[in-house]
């Protein structure tokens, strides 16, 4: 049996160095990590294709 497609996606959490700019605060370089959605094209995909999503965060800060 042929093993489904696979749509994986891995984060990381951790404190990092934060890059700053002149004028700008630590806070407001920083990445916005949280939240990401898959829309209905995206789902209907994975469901026609019989895939599996799998989502891993890891969470590194203190």
């Amino acid at each position: 049996m042929p093993f489904p497609a696979v749509l994986e996606v891995v984060r990381h959490f951790d404190e990092g160095e934060p890059r700053e700019e002149p004028g700008r605060s630590a806070y407001e370089e920083r990445p916005n990590l949280f939240g990401w959605c898959l829309d209905r094209r995206a789902i209907a995909l994975l469901a026609a294709t019989g895939a599996v999503l799998d989502v891993d965060e890891y969470d590194l800060t203190d």
